[in-house]
């Protein structure tokens, strides 16, 4: 990931990915509200976005469905992406 992304990028990765590591369910981690979440719209499953940069996004997916997504504990990462406007620029996926 280094080597594809800008070192800034990876630090702020790593501090997400640790920061989901401790929380106790992915509902914890929502709550304190670090990284900016936001659920995205127009995906079959659950999706979640974390800020990295400016149009940068971790995106995430909860292993749950709506009623059970504040007390999920596994979560997919479907990579780093930019997915705002009609097209997604995926960086690493």
């Amino acid at each position: 990931m280094q080597r594809e992304l800008p070192a800034e990028w990876v630090r702020t990765i790593k501090k997400h990915m640790d920061r989901l590591e401790a929380a106790e369910c992915f509902g914890d981690f929502l709550k304190v509200g670090l990284g900016k979440p936001e659920q995205l719209t127009g995906y079959k499953q659950i999706r979640y976005s974390l800020h990295v940069a400016a149009n940068v996004r971790l995106i995430l997916e909860p292993a749950a469905d709506q009623n059970t997504v504040m007390i999920c504990t596994e979560i997919e990462v479907e990579g780093i992406g930019d997915y705002h406007g009609r097209k997604e620029n995926w960086y690493i996926s």
